[in-house]
């Protein structure tokens, strides 16, 4: 893992801690530390898994579409307790999740696209 995408973590993690503060939204630090600490795991996870990929000589592109495809799926199993819940303080830890899944997928896209390809 690169350290650009270490450093997007840390940042997103200080805006929404700041956000959390000044909007007294109903999420605790400790459930913003999870969503975090999650989708972290799972980028390094996919970055590895898409680093031993490339390393082989016949790759397809359906070998990145089903680590993808995993990704969501493990979110989905991730925020499957909070969403099947039907709480409305809820609503607020799965929009946190999806903002931080999104500008992580965003961050990713973008850094893979100014990196050079050999």
């Amino acid at each position: 893992m690169k350290k650009s995408k270490v450093i997007v973590f840390v940042i997103l993690f200080c805006i929404n801690l700041l956000f959390i503060q000044i909007f007294t939204f109903p999420i605790s630090i400790q459930e913003i530390f999870q969503i975090y600490t999650f989708l972290f795991s799972l980028s390094l996870s996919v970055d590895l898994v898409k680093l031993k990929f490339s390393k082989h000589k016949k790759i397809t592109p359906s070998y990145f579409l089903g680590i993808n495809f995993l990704r969501i799926i493990l979110c989905v199993i991730f925020l499957f307790p909070v969403i099947s819940t039907h709480n409305e303080s809820n609503n607020i830890y799965v929009f946190t999740f999806l903002f931080v899944y999104f500008i992580n997928l965003f961050s990713d896209i973008f850094f893979s696209a100014k990196t050079p390809r050999k």
